[in-house]
Formats: C-alpha cells, sequence, structure tokens
C-alpha cells in the first residue's frame, strides 16, 4: 500500500462530516476516475442488459437506452463539482437548502436507499458466490445459498473493521483484475454470440418499452449514486477545473457500465430469462467455460464486497447528518443484521431478485430524483456564485426551511402518484404512465420547475 493511498484512506476514516481543511485538499480529479471506475465495474451491469433487452427492445434500442440511462451520471459529476466547493459529504451540503432540522428528512431516504443498495450488493455477493460453487460442480440448493450469504456477509464485515485505507488498496487494485477479467469475457462473449438473432430483433414501443428500461438504468446507476458524489470529491484541490472533474466522474462511470451493459444484451440471446431468473448470476457463468467462470465470478464477489463496504462508508456519513453518533462496530453489527434480513427475504421468502430490485429502483429513484433536481439547481443558481456558508452547514442559520422542502416532496409526490412498482401503485399510473416508469421523469421536473419558481419569488422580495 503506498503511502499516498494510506493518507487518503485516513482522510475518509477521520474526517467524517467536518469541512475538509483546505490544506488536505490534495485530491486530483484522476482519483475519481478510478472511485467510480470500480464502483460500476460490477456483475450486476451485466445483469442491466438482461433487463434492457426485457423490455422488448432492439439491439440498437438497448444500447441507446444504456447510453440515455447512464448519461444520468451526469447528476454525480454536478455533485461531485459541489463537493469541491463545499469540502463536506453530499446530505451535510444538502443543510445549506433544507436547514438542519429539514435536511434530516431527504438524508433519512438517503440512508434508506444506501442500506437497500447494500442489501443488493449482499445479495448478488450471495449469488456470485453460489454461481461459483455451480461451476465448480457443487449442485444448486438452498443450503449452498445459506452458506454463501453467510459467508459474504462475513467477508464484507471484517473487510469493513480492517479499515477504510485497505478497501481503498483493495479496491484499486480489485478494479483492474476484474476489469481485465471482463475484457477477456466480453471478447468471448462477442466472439461465440449469436448475432444473426441479436441483429433480428424487432424495434420495440418507444415509450412503453424505451423510456422504462431508460428509468431502470437512470434509478440504479446515476440517480442512486449522485447522493454520494461529493463524498469522494471533497478532497478536491481548489485548483482542480470542474471540467476536470465532471469528465473523471462520467468517464470513468460510463466506460465499465456500457461495456457490461453491452455484454449482457449479447447474453440476453443465449439466456432468454436473464432477467427473470432466480439466480440470474448463475445463469451469467453457465455459459462460460469452467476455467474462465471460476476466477471471473471469484473476483467479482471481491469487488463486490469492496462496493458493499463503501456503501456503509457513505452510510455512515448519513447517520452522522441526521444526528446520530455511533462506532464503527456498532454500525456495522446494526447495519448487518438489517442487511441480512432483507437478503434471506429476496433468497428465501420471494426467491425472487430481480422483481423486488427493480421495484426498490424505481420507488426509491422517484424521492432521488426530486431532491437532486432541488440539490442541483441550488448549486446552478446559487452556490455556483456565492459559495456554501460554513454556519448553514452547522446549523446555526434557519434549522428548517420549509420552501426547499415542499418543493422536494411536491415532486417526489407527483412522481408517485403516476409510478408503478408494485409494492406502491400510484393512482394515476393509467393510460401512457401505466407500465411506464415515467414517474421518475416527472418528480424531476416537477421539483427543478417549483424550485426554480421557489428560488425567482424570493429573489423578487429581496
Amino acid at each position: 500500500m503506498s503511502e499516498a493511498q494510506a493518507r487518503e484512506g485516513w482522510r475518509l476514516e477521520s474526517a467524517g462530516i467536518d469541512l475538509v481543511p483546505e490544506h488536505e485538499c490534495q485530491g486530483r480529479p484522476v482519483e475519481l476516475f478510478w472511485v467510480w471506475l470500480a464502483a460500476n465495474i460490477g456483475i450486476l451491469g451485466v445483469v442491466y442488459g438482461g433487463i434492457v433487452t426485457s423490455f422488448g427492445l432492439s439491439f440498437y434500442q438497448s444500447l441507446l437506452a444504456a447510453a440515455v440511462g447512464v448519461a444520468s451520471f451526469a447528476l454525480v459529476g454536478l455533485t461531485s463539482i459541489a463537493g469541491q466547493r463545499g469540502r463536506t459529504s453530499t446530505l451535510t451540503l444538502s443543510r445549506a437548502i433544507f436547514g438542519l432540522r429539514g435536511n434530516a428528512a431527504p438524508t433519512a431516504f438517503s440512508w434508506f436507499n444506501l442500506m437497500g443498495w447494500e442489501a443488493v450488493n449482499v445479495v448478488t455477493g450471495a449469488l456470485t458466490l453460489a454461481a461459483m460453487c455451480q461451476a465448480l460442480g457443487m449442485v444448486e440448493s438452498r443450503p449452498l445459498t445459506a452458506a454463501c450469504l453467510l459467508l459474504f456477509i462475513g467477508l464484507v464485515i471484517v473487510v469493513s473493521l480492517l479499515g477504510q485505507a485497505t478497501v481503498v488498496w483493495m479496491q484499486s487494485w480489485l478494479s483492474r483484475i476484474f476489469g481485465s477479467m471482463t475484457l477477456v469475457v466480453v471478447l468471448y462473449v462477442v466472439s461465440t454470440a449469436n448475432w444473426g438473432a441479436i441483429m433480428a430483433r424487432p424495434d420495440g414501443d418507444w415509450l412503453t418499452g424505451f423510456w422504462p428500461a431508460v428509468s431502470v438504468i437512470a434509478a440504479g446507476t446515476g440517480i442512486s449514486w449522485a447522493i454520494a458524489g461529493a463524498d469522494y470529491s471533497r478532497y478536491q484541490r481548489a485548483g482542480a477545473s470542474s471540467g476536470s472533474i465532471f469528465g473523471a466522474v462520467m468517464v470513468g462511470a460510463s466506460l465499465p457500465l456500457m461495456l457490461l451493459i453491452f455484454t449482457g444484451v449479447l447474453l440476453s440471446v443465449q439466456i432468454p430469462d436473464l432477467a427473470s431468473a432466480a439466480n440470474p448470476i448463475a445463469k451469467i457463468g453457465s455459459v462460460l467455460p469452467a476455467w474462465m467462470a471460476v476466477p471471473y465470478l471469484l473476483t467479482a464477489t471481491a469487488g463486490i464486497v469492496t462496493m458493499a463496504v463503501l456503501s456503509l462508508y457513505s452510510a455512515s456519513l448519513n447517520l452522522l447528518t441526521i444526528g446520530v453518533k455511533v462506532r464503527q462496530a456498532q454500525a456495522v453489527s446494526i447495519n448487518a443484521l438489517i442487511v441480512v434480513a432483507i437478503a434471506a427475504y429476496v433468497l428465501f421468502v420471494s426467491s425472487d431478485f430481480l422483481g423486488p430490485f427493480i421495484a426498490f429502483l424505481l420507488f426509491c429513484g422517484v424521492f432521488l430524483a426530486a431532491w437532486e433536481a432541488v440539490f442541483v439547481l441550488d448549486y446552478l443558481m446559487l452556490r455556483h456564485r456565492q459559495g456554501y456558508d460554513g454556519a448553514a452547514l452547522s446549523g446555526q442559520r434557519q434549522a428548517f426551511r420549509a420552501g426547499p422542502l415542499l418543493c422536494w416532496l411536491l415532486g417526489a409526490g407527483c412522481g408517485l402518484l403516476v409510478t408503478k412498482t408494485g409494492f406502491v401503485d400510484g393512482p394515476l399510473a393509467r393510460g401512457i404512465f401505466a407500465d411506464s416508469s415515467l414517474g421518475l421523469f416527472v418528480s424531476f421536473a416537477t421539483s427543478l420547475l417549483a424550485y426554480g419558481l421557489y428560488l425567482l419569488l424570493k429573489e423578487r422580495r429581496a
């Protein structure tokens, strides 16, 4: 482990949500490239390819839907720029908009989203371990899945206690190893794909097929990650340009995602039920030769461990922002119990991974998109020129700002009204909104318009 990596790990572990001292802001945009490359190189990206094609899209429509969905990482780029300016975590910066007490609601929801993603990582990790065992000749069974779940959550807890410096070091190497293995798998899939069947797929409906696919990808990528953008950019040096930070985030996230989704689109011909399988990871492993499947799934498991630990890190920052102070070991234990309960339900009760996963993405996406509309517009209209007020971030200014909070809730409410997730079905999810997942865009647009009008009225009154 290099001295620079150790120093970076110490900073991440000790700073909490306090403003990072200017003399410690020595980060460079290239570091963000590696952070977001590692965060998006997981095997779940291949499953996204199967999800996209399940909406009945042609090859070119699938790739276009993936590209438009992945473009949502522009939101992460913008929150990363705000992190450089504000020098603290994303949801702490949000205090400048909603006030200390008003910010508790979006922060709590952000924590809920991160906990959900941690559960997704644990389920994916357990399924990946199970797939590796099946590639080694073991028979699929519930005891095998249970053992893989306990083994994976144990690995997450152990790595969490090793410290952030070790995690950063592990992630940097695992992203290179898994990235290399991914390239080998992509070349194999491209060379063995049934291109005739792939290109023969007819175009799907643009409203009821294309845009729902875009919304799922956007909800699972940029919209879910935007709440953590500043968490990793707050150490960027003052001289780093906004364009460099934005570009590093976009390129680092987009390259692995597009490559993995492309692979999933190709595999969906060989695995028609990829998007509906109880264990889609095992399906992916089944089409690879054993010499390729075992090391690929092994390195994928290690990569998911570090991703789960980083989700835990951002979740702990959100708890600090709310005002909950717990020790690292306590936070790990509490989160582990919650995540194991969710993962056990998905694996052994519902027996459906992707159904609850997509419902979770869309439900969270409605609230997150509304918050991100307010946050991004606030930065572009106010903080970009004025900067962030330290007194407001620490709660010494107005503690509750009802106007911005109502703009967020209005957007989220309108989005839910036209969204159908399976466990929360809006009464207006009919006609063009039935099964279209357009609520994601409705929530973003509503909050953006509402907060824009709020700022305009506030400026005129001043």
